[in-house]
């Protein structure tokens, strides 16, 4: 079936930023952004979760750091946005912008090409994702399967290769999968599937720019990845441009990104913890998690969630903590008893379709009743960035990706990657 890939290839090559309709392009920016401000909380606020570091004492970390260096440490920063868990996600769902930007800014000549790209990139990987029938949490992790092609079609279009060596460049990223679903959201390697995506993605357009290639035949190679009968081609017959970018949905918390509908509901309560949740929502089978071990697993908890957005206002700080056992604040543990999931099987789990219903009571009394499209979580800009982080009114990162262009926030986080944390302790082995 290497038909489809080259007529999907042939879309990459031509796709133009200045001819996307006006909500496209402005969805794309705010997406670019974002993935940007993803990396720059990962560098500044996550670097425990860091076992690559090149400062550090450690033989095995020097040599874990060499790994992810090259191409402007593309694998390191994309491991560190991972682990900020804000980054912006399509209908599928799947993890596309935020290794696209970082491949695009690395070997793009100007802004107008890592736009041009980021579009591109996202519409290709959508509409591979929408040929696999497999529901999420089923064969390999979507950052290092989508997120890869994503990023090997942006450096393809970035680097401005014709129909052929984008169709190659995205069929080398398929020989690079990395991730199992199973070791995805819940667990600290995951993060790393971000990584390998960003990084081995990149190497594939660079590949491909080479004259390297891999087989095009899409079907073999998705069906290797999640399984024979799971793929349906026959959407790719004659790929159009889908506007996809208009369908993108957005985390506003530091969580998984279904259950950032659940803290948006929520938070239409006052600050007052509440007594009892009840959660209805598609069935996500790692979101069902009533006892989290850490940090990282209560993000991507639904009871968790909801008693860390139960009892009081939801910042980034509210679901970020030290490594080691996740030990909740006194409220928020005695909520997480009192909080109810009923995970419905039959449910849409598409973003542009799912939907999540909360209800809560307080002191006996119901004080919610309300539900929340996932389609409705839609773009923000720096006074959501700024009230999330608690950022004063001038902070330089933050400046630099929303006041400047793509290509300076780039810059900015690039060059902080290199600065020394602001701890130094490691993370607990796992």
């Amino acid at each position: 079936m290497a038909g489809e890939l080259l007529a999907l290839a042939r879309l990459v090559s031509t796709t133009g930023f200045s001819q996307a309709r006006p909500e496209e392009r402005v969805a794309i920016d705010q997406a670019m952004r974002a993935a940007l401000l993803c990396t720059l909380i990962g560098v500044e606020r996550e670097g425990w979760v860091w076992p690559y570091r090149a400062d550090d004492a450690r033989a095995s970390a020097r040599a874990l750091a060499a790994l992810f260096e090259p191409l402007k440490g593309i694998g390191h920063l994309a491991t560190l946005a991972a682990a900020a868990d804000l980054d912006p996600m399509d209908p599928g769902p799947s993890h596309t912008v935020l290794p696209a930007t970082l491949a695009a800014c690395v070997v793009a000549e100007s802004e107008a090409d890592v736009c041009a790209a980021v579009l591109a990139a996202v519409e290709a990987a959508w509409q591979v994702r929408r040929c696999v029938t497999a529901r999420p949490g089923v064969g390999f992790h979507s950052a290092g399967v989508y997120g890869a092609l994503a990023a090997a079609a942006a450096g393809a279009r970035a680097l401005r290769l014709d129909p052929q060596a984008c169709a190659n460049a995205m069929s080398i990223s398929l020989t690079r999968a990395a991730g199992l679903a199973v070791n995805s959201a819940a667990s600290m390697i995951g993060m790393t599937h971000f990584g390998w995506g960003a990084l081995h993605g990149l190497e594939s357009a660079l590949l491909a720019s080479e004259g390297w290639s891999a087989s095009n035949d899409l079907e073999r190679a998705l069906s290797s990845i999640f399984g024979v009968g799971q793929v349906d081609l026959r959407t790719l017959a004659e790929p159009a441009h889908t506007g996809v970018a208009r369908s993108l949905v957005f985390k506003r918390y530091p969580c998984n990104i279904y259950l950032n509908a659940l803290v948006t509901l929520l938070q239409q309560c006052d600050h007052r913890p509440l007594d009892r949740i009840e959660i209805h929502m598609p069935w996500i089978p790692h979101l069902d998690c009533p006892a989290p071990r850490d940090m990282r697993q209560a993000r991507n908890s639904a009871q968790a969630v909801a008693a860390i957005a139960g009892t009081g206002e939801a910042t980034y700080a509210a679901f970020s903590g030290p490594p080691g056992p996740w030990v909740p604040p006194a409220p928020v543990a005695a909520l997480l008893q009192r909080v109810e999931l009923v995970a419905d099987k039959s449910a849409a789990t598409r973003l542009d379709q799912a939907v999540v219903r909360v209800r809560a009571w307080r002191g006996g009394v119901e004080v919610l009743d309300a539900s929340q499209a996932m389609r409705a979580l839609g773009g923000w800009g720096d006074d959501h960035a700024r009230r999330l982080l608690g950022a004063p009114a001038a902070h330089p990162g933050i400046d630099a990706i929303y006041r400047g262009s793509i290509r300076d926030g780039f810059e900015y986080v690039s060059r902080l990657r290199l600065r020394p944390p602001a701890s130094s302790s490691h993370p607990q082995q796992r």
